[in-house]
């Protein structure tokens, strides 16, 4: 039983840290944060997680080993291309507006894209495979996953997940508690260098496209 607890901490505590780094599904949350729309944010942070369980589950039960040939990563990551040049082009064109960034802001507040937003933009990247793939050898090396039978792998999945969600909805939550503090300029300068940086994230797919077509010729 404390083997499992152990586990489970030890996958919660390296989803909550790999969730650290700025990517497009943290920048699609804190636009609607930061805009007011707490449960559009967090439907952000579910369409992700329900992306990287997918791939959890990938990566731990191999079910979906036609992921690992070139062409298909490399379509991936154009399509990944593909969705921050056009969310880059959108959030650079509301930063002109700051005083439609508001509650008012129908666009942010619509559910259903949220989740298809967090979900699109987490599923456009399979190498997220290799983070799963190394927290089980860092798990094994630690003695937490040796045995790993089906049950342990669930839970280092389910752990996983809960960590990268958790470290989301916390930064969710301090972004909207302290929305009130932006001043609507601050706010639409905040979005302007948001879409620069989904602009430069979209060369790390970029570069994906060229690597996996090269591995594929």
């Amino acid at each position: 039983m404390m083997h499992n607890v152990l586990l489970f901490l030890f996958a919660w505590g390296l989803g909550f840290v790999a969730a650290i780094p700025v990517g497009p599904s943290q920048i699609e949350m804190a636009k609607r944060a930061i805009s007011g729309h707490r449960l559009a944010a967090a439907l952000v942070v579910a369409g992700s997680a329900s992306s990287d369980l997918i791939y959890g589950c990938v990566a731990l039960f191999g079910i979906a080993p036609f992921l690992e040939t070139p062409w298909v990563l490399a379509t991936f990551n154009g399509v990944g291309v593909v969705v921050l040049w056009i969310l880059a082009f959108v959030t650079v064109r509301q930063s002109r507006r700051p005083e439609d960034l508001g509650l008012k802001n129908a666009s942010f507040g619509r559910k259903r894209w949220a989740w298809v937003t967090g979900f699109s933009l987490a599923a456009t990247n399979p190498p997220i495979i290799l983070s799963w793939i190394l927290g089980v050898a860092l798990a094994k090396r630690l003695g937490l996953a040796s045995p790993f039978p089906a049950g342990s792998r669930a839970l280092f999945v389910v752990g996983g997940v809960l960590g990268l969600a958790s470290y989301l909805f916390l930064l969710g939550v301090v972004l909207y508690r302290f929305k009130r503090f932006f001043p609507r300029e601050t706010i639409g300068r905040i979005y302007f260098w948001l879409g620069i940086t989904l602009f430069v994230l979209s060369f790390y797919f970029a570069f994906g496209v060229i690597r996996f077509l090269r591995l594929g010729t």
